[in-house]
């Protein structure tokens, strides 16, 4: 599976309407795509997300969040440009979620400071 077709991803019915909330970040890294990829999925890792599927050739991850008592679990999306810049996202599980009270965003901030920590400062 290509970068495009994770990309490419069907649009649930009811993105239309904003649901379900999520949060997209990106950073650019030094080094080259395959050990950023690597890297990416290590983050992910130590963030303690459940790698669902990943392709580090194509330079993606997929990722699931535990269900806790402020969420049903949340996807999580890591994968690398062709310029070397990691593009973050986190999108609710349960579509019809209204609130995600900052879990979206804390989830993609972790997996770039898991990032930072392994590769080094973005440049």
């Amino acid at each position: 599976m290509t970068m495009n077709a994770v990309l490419d991803k069907p649009v649930d019915s009811w993105h239309w309407l904003g649901f379900p909330p999520g949060y997209e970040d990106s950073m650019r890294f030094p080094g080259t795509r395959e050990q950023i990829a690597q890297a990416c999925l290590e983050a992910v890792r130590n963030s303690r997300f459940g790698v669902r599927r990943s392709d580090l050739a194509g330079g993606w991850v997929e990722a699931r969040t535990r269900v806790t008592f402020r969420s049903y679990g949340e996807n999580v999306r890591v994968w690398v440009d062709d310029e070397n810049q990691v593009h973050v996202t986190s999108e609710c599980a349960f579509p019809l979620t209204i609130i995600d009270w900052g879990k979206n965003r804390w989830n993609v901030r972790r997996v770039l400071a898991n990032l930072t920590m392994i590769l080094g400062g973005p440049y």
